[in-house]
Order: C-alpha cells, then structure tokens, then sequence
C-alpha cells in the first residue's frame, strides 16, 4: 500500500516572560532547590491558543507587549489532567511543573484579549461538530482554558509538596513581565499508511 504525505497544520499564540524574568526564574530554582539547568524551562511562556487546524485568516505574528502578572496571583500545578490539586498518583517529580494564572488576576482581561484574536477566527469549517473556544474552555486540546506555563521539566526530582515551591516564589518575585506576543503556524508533514 502507498503511503500519502498529508500536511498537518497547528496554530500557536503564545505571552512570552522576558529574558530578564527568565533569568531570575532559573536561577531561583538552582539555588534555592538544587534543580539542575537541564530541567528547567528556558523559553518560558504562556500558550493563550492552540489549534491543531489551519485558521484561515490567522497570519503568523511577533510583536512587543507589556503584560504584568503579580506573582501572588500564581499558583504551582502539575501539568498533568487534574494537577491544580495535589493527588497521591501524581508525583511531581516524574511531571512538568508550571505555574497558572489565578481567574481573578489583574492580567487576565489582557491575556484574554490576546486569546481572542485567534478564537474570534474559528471558522465553522474548521470547527465541524465542536463547540467554539470561549475564554474558558478550548475547541482543540484540553477541554478547559488555564492560562499556565511549563516552569520545571519531568525528571526533576522535585518534592511533592509544591507550596514549598510557591510560597518562597511568590515572597521573592513581585512581578512577571511578558514582553512578546507570537502567533506561529506550523506545518508538519505526516505520512499516512
């Protein structure tokens, strides 16, 4: 049987943390907790929309911004289904780690803003039978919106309790400063047997 090449196209826009808070974000978590370099997220950012489908009217993006999270409306998680609460089952060690943005935070009407710019152009097309993304919840993907980003990789050996993790955090860094919004289109070739 041939095989046919089928192009797979995905949608990202993403709030990038500037380098400066990257940085310190990094360094924080080497010597405070030990964590090596290799697990520790470099490009940290915050995905505002995916989409595993073409969006006709989207066109790739990259501009300056200046959104400010407070980090006390931040919270640790596993990002893992249901890792907003910590379970027996789930061993942070052997997960990503990220930190989300509280509903309630000051940032969020700008980070949904940015989320809107994609979501108002779902086309029915590309929707079929799905339901449309709104602020909380996700055509593609994970059912419901959570804006986070991947702070710590698996393999990290970090302990499970991650409030050891966010209260020092949010003692010692007041504010995160995103200062790039990027909309990428993707395209990925994938052979079909």
């Amino acid at each position: 049987m041939k095989s046919i090449k089928e192009h797979n196209t995905e949608v990202w826009a993403q709030l990038f943390l500037c380098e400066k808070d990257c940085g310190r974000i990094q360094e924080f978590f080497a010597s405070a907790f030990g964590i090596k370099p290799q697990h520790i997220v470099k490009n940290m950012h915050i995905t505002v929309y995916h989409s595993r489908r073409p969006l006709p009217l989207v066109s790739p993006v990259s501009e300056p911004i200046n959104v400010v999270v407070a980090a006390t409306e931040t919270r640790f998680m596993v990002l893992a289904p249901g890792g907003e609460n910590p379970r027996p089952e789930l061993d942070p060690a052997h997960h990503k780690i990220g930190l989300r943005v509280h509903r309630q935070s000051m940032a969020m009407p700008a980070i949904l803003e940015f989320r809107e710019r994609l979501t108002r152009y779902e086309p029915k097309s590309v929707l079929g039978r799905r339901a449309p993304s709104t602020h909380r919840t996700n055509a593609f993907g994970a059912r419901h919106f959570q804006p986070h980003m991947a702070i710590i990789r698996a393999g990290s050996g970090i302990g499970r309790d991650l409030t050891q993790l966010g209260v020092p955090f949010r003692e010692i860094f007041g504010e995160l400063k995103f200062d790039c919004f990027k909309i990428d289109i993707v395209r990925r070739n994938k052979t079909i047997k």
